[in-house]
């Protein structure tokens, strides 16, 4: 499986790189990513939501009307929930919403991911160009001549490879500098990506080296 390489100026070149199997080419298991999109989404709330009742009031127990004659509903004290500013009744309490999925389930679903990207044709791979400085117009120039503008984009950065070379390292930064500010456009590290981020996009951008990472962590 094979895809071509755009350039620094946004254009395909006759350069193409053969994309693991494992990874862009099996069958998309969508079940698995629905399920890995649930644990992802789960696992952004706070589940902090909480209101007080009755109980936890500190208005006195004293009944304020008497129990009948009044041509309204019978009610107790202060902290009634039929009182304007009492208790709620079955009111949100913390609670963690939390949920796991095992790593072998993770990244199945990531390279089902991957393959349906690779299946719809929504996956763009641009070569290992330098930005000595974050430039956000560079990059709207890049992914506009790839004809990308206007879609949800997450763009993929290398990870790995710059490990022992600090000019790749701060090349990957500026990559990262350069996108973060344009709309509807997300970059992420390669090796930290989710499914659900990777199936929230219409297309994903790879950055050329970052094929290395993703193969390391989804073998």
């Amino acid at each position: 499986m094979k895809l071509a390489v755009y350039d620094i100026e946004g254009k395909k070149t006759s350069v193409e790189v053969d994309l693991n199997k494992k990874v862009f080419g099996i069958e998309p298991d969508y079940n698995l990513i629905h399920q890995a999109v649930k644990v992802y989404l789960a696992n952004q709330r706070q589940g902090t939501a909480k209101v007080k009742s009755r109980s936890e009031l500190g208005f006195s127990n004293k009944k304020m009307f008497r129990q009948k004659g009044t041509g309204g509903a019978r009610r107790g004290d202060r902290s009634s929930p039929l009182m304007v500013g009492g208790g709620k009744t079955f009111g949100p309490e913390p609670r963690d919403y939390t949920m796991k999925m095992n790593k072998k389930q993770k990244s199945l679903a990531r390279r089902s991911a991957y393959s349906d990207k690779a299946l719809n044709e929504n996956l763009f791979l641009i070569d290992d160009f330098l930005f000595d400085t974050p430039k956000t117009s560079k990059m709207v120039n890049v992914l506009s001549s790839m004809g990308v503008i206007g879609k949800k984009i997450l763009v993929l950065v290398d990870t790995y490879s710059y490990m022992d070379d600090d000019a790749k390292y701060t090349n990957s930064v500026n990559i990262i500098k350069s996108v973060c500010n344009i709309k509807n456009t997300n970059v992420k590290p390669a090796d930290s990506v989710s499914a659900y981020e990777i199936m929230n996009a219409d297309c994903l951008v790879i950055q050329k080296n970052a094929l290395k990472t993703i193969d390391r962590v989804n073998a």
